[in-house]
């Protein structure tokens, strides 16, 4: 497992935190940062200087620390980091890594954690086990970050704890074990980490490393949550909405988003405006759902433009402002959310608060359609019924107006059926795919087959890879690998990977006989298809 797919494994590790943290503390960052006089379940505190000690003291940096004055501070601890004090050095790499006093400089950061790392500190472990997962200051290696972070686990770092146990789940940098990985998250969860009870909730709710169990799953979240994890507490607040593994309670379910939503998670925030704008025990609060959305919107959640969109287009819980509504949309839409790119595109189609605009409403339709919404694909495929969009593709034209057509639009349909009598392999492709999903008729069969054979033979690959489905299972024409086989593979030869895999899966149930002549047919058939210029 390498790289963003690792880094999501780990529970959003980073190289560093924004600021300061007790060693105690859940670490996303894994960046500790000392009490007051030292260093929680790791280094023994700092024994107090004789009064009359003149040299400068781990005491007095963390004093200066405290004051904001980072330079004093690491001026005091680098002659203390050098003498060799575990604490100053973790201390001193910490700053650097977080440019407080100093330029930032992650390697000169890395060099001083690893010198407290080999006197056993098990924070600049964990801190350098991060270093190393993310090649801050040093050149990344997930086998030494799992040497290290598991070294630091071994101590009772509830933190390296956490993240060895995804290691092992993931198989990144050790050899993959769930068992194990499950085991780290336990002793982590067990010494109060609310980020490994949360994870040791959903290993119990998914059966990752243990059998599935949803109530040690809804007892891990809740005690993660009652310690602080907006994750859980978010979490809590969507099982008790749906009732997954829990009895429905749409009460607890706006108690946990609440919470959820003041730790500052714009999901939680987009779901709770969502839910007082649906009403929670039928009841809509409209201020409370604009306050919330709005705040989501702010953050940048893309369901939450979405949300601030509908609401402003249709006035609930602020003026109506189309426009305002428009701005909300494409916010959401360049984040790639369809819905949102198909509300846009029909204030485009509408002028709706923006000048109108075919080109633009088709353009968004087209990305909205190509993620997969219904009703952006319909409403692209009347366009270009209606002259008001062009597609450069016949066989795109085709797939839209399709779309339309299944939708139960007669003028799409009527456009195809002319399209396809007019000799477009892509219209008889798309109109025996109709005939094809329509049972009503047992006529249809014959005509989807008709259609397909049609369009294959004008060369379009959809009908192809149809038509070798149909031949290979038998569904409405007689089965004939050999048909199939040739029809999948003259698909396949411009890389499609449906129909290479369809072909290959094919000839797995041939006869070398057969699929020497599946192969000779594809060959007469693409050299007569060449043939007509």
């Amino acid at each position: 497992m390498r790289g963003a797919a690792l880094a999501a494994a780990l529970s959003g590790a980073t190289a560093l935190s924004a600021g300061p943290v007790r060693a105690s503390d859940p670490q996303p960052s894994a960046v500790v940062e000392p009490a007051e006089t030292g260093r929680v379940g790791d280094a023994p505190a700092a024994a107090p200087e004789p009064a009359a000690s003149r040299e400068p003291t781990m005491a007095q940096s963390e004093e200066a620390y405290r004051a904001g004055d980072h330079a004093k501070a690491l001026e005091i601890l680098k002659p203390l980091a050098e003498k060799g004090e575990v604490l100053a050095q973790y201390r001193l790499g910490y700053m650097l890594a977080l440019g407080q006093g100093a330029e930032k400089d992650l390697k000169l950061a890395a060099e001083w954690m690893r010198k407290a790392a080999d006197q056993g500190d098990a924070a600049a472990l964990t801190q350098l086990g991060v270093f190393y997962l993310q090649g801050a200051g040093v050149e990344r290696s997930e086998t030494e970050a799992a040497n290290l972070l598991k070294r630091a686990a071994e101590k009772g770092n509830t933190t390296a704890q956490l993240y060895i146990g995804q290691m092992y789940q993931a198989g990144a940098g050790i050899e993959k074990n769930e068992v194990a990985g499950f085991t780290w998250i336990m002793s982590a969860a067990r010494g109060g980490n609310a980020e490994a009870q949360f994870q040791l909730g959903k290993a119990y709710a998914m059966g990752l490393g243990a059998t599935k169990d949803a109530a040690e799953a809804e007892k891990w979240f809740l005690e993660a949550a009652n310690n602080g994890s907006a994750q859980a507490q978010y979490t809590l607040a969507n099982n008790y909405l749906a009732g997954t593994a829990v009895e429905k309670n749409e009460a607890k379910a706006l108690e946990w988003y609440q919470k959820a939503a003041d730790a500052g998670m714009p999901a939680a925030q987009r779901d709770l405006g969502a839910l007082y704008l649906t009403g929670p025990a039928g009841k809509p609060d409209l201020g409370l759902a604009f306050k919330w959305t709005k705040m989501a919107a702010d953050a940048g959640d893309a369901g939450a433009q979405s949300n601030l969109g509908f609401m402003y287009a249709t006035g609930k819980g602020v003026p109506q402002d189309d426009a305002a509504a428009a701005a909300s949309y494409e916010l959401a839409a360049k984040q790639g959310l369809a819905r949102a790119a198909t509300a846009l595109a029909l204030q485009y189609e509408t002028g709706r608060g923006v000048e109108p605009n075919d080109a633009t409403a088709a353009e968004w339709y087209r990305k909205a359609g190509a993620a997969g919404d219904r009703n952006a694909a319909m409403r692209l495929g009347a366009m270009i019924v209606a002259g008001r969009a062009t597609e450069a593709d016949e066989g795109d034209a085709a797939y839209w107006v399709a779309a339309a057509a299944l939708a139960g639009d007669k003028t799409a349909r009527t456009w195809l059926e002319q399209k396809a009598e007019a000799g477009s392999a892509p219209a008889k492709a798309r109109l025996a795919a109709i005939y094809d999903g329509d049972a009503t008729d047992p006529a249809n069969d014959g005509k989807a087959l008709a259609l397909f054979e049609a369009a294959a033979d004008g060369g379009d690959r959809f009908a192809q890879i149809q038509l070798g489905k149909k031949y290979a299972t038998g569904d409405g024409a007689a089965q004939d690998y050999i048909v199939a086989h040739k029809w999948t593979n003259i698909a396949a030869t411009e890389g499609n990977e449906e129909a290479v895999k369809l072909r290959d899966n094919l000839a797995k149930l041939m006869t070398r006989e057969q699929i020497a002549e599946a192969q000779k047919q594809a060959r007469e058939w693409i050299a007569e298809f060449r043939s007509r210029g």
